[in-house]
């Protein structure tokens, strides 16, 4: 599924490039065409950042609004029921980890399908986006030209979505795949067969595939 219409399906954006570091509160440029990108020159890596830059916020400050971020817990998404079906060629110019590690030996034509499932999400709670929001109506009052040159233009993330990826292959592909995926240490959370295909599941291992971003200048606490 292209970037575009999985936005446009569940009003999410897939992330561009999987990151174990990804947390709430960090700053994305999201383009009219293209995905978002994350080290865009003069951003910010995270609000918090932008923040303590303007010194509106001390050092602990900092470190205890990163903290916060990311202790958020997991809890079932709205999307827990649905399984999110990603095209195999997408999902390599994604950067999905578990795929990323074998597609070299294991090529894209022996993938029948590849999906999300079992979602989970960490959701900006009430009382961050409170925070946040007072401070960025201080920056508009006191530091208008660093707000202004450093992301009023930008997104915010305030959730990111986890699933058990899902890799469904020809029965015949079933001894080729288990010997790469124990030559690259993956392990398989399980696997079910079904006729002529088998499915594998494995663990997300905290790694984001899709966030959901508001854009800083009309983010409401």
């Amino acid at each position: 599924m292209e970037i575009r219409k999985f936005r446009t399906k569940y009003n999410l954006e897939l992330i561009p490039a999987s990151h174990e570091g990804i947390t709430l509160g960090d700053l994305v440029w999201d383009p009219i065409i293209g995905p978002p990108d994350f080290s865009r020159k003069g951003m910010p890596n995270t609000i918090f950042t932008a923040f303590l830059d303007a010194e509106l916020v001390q050092q602990h400050e900092w470190e205890q609004f990163r903290k916060e971020s990311k202790q958020t817990p997991l809890i079932n998404a709205g999307l827990a029921t649905r399984t999110i079906n990603v095209s195999v060629h997408a999902v390599h110019e994604l950067q999905q980890p578990i795929y990323g590690k074998i597609s070299a030996e294991f090529t894209s034509g022996k993938v029948i399908k590849f999906s999300f499932g079992d979602l989970q999400v960490r959701e900006m709670d009430d009382l961050m986006r409170v925070k946040i929001d007072r401070i960025l109506e201080k920056m508009k009052a006191t530091r208008w030209r660093d707000y202004d040159s450093s992301i009023r233009r930008v997104f915010m993330i305030t959730e990111l979505y986890y699933g058990t990826v899902k890799i469904v292959i020809d029965k015949k592909f079933t001894s080729e795949l288990e010997t790469i995926l124990k030559k690259h240490k993956v392990q398989i959370q399980s696997s079910t067969g079904g006729g002529e295909a088998v499915e594998y599941s494995f663990s997300h291992n905290n790694v984001p595939f899709a966030m959901r971003i508001e854009r800083i200048r009309n983010f409401n606490g």
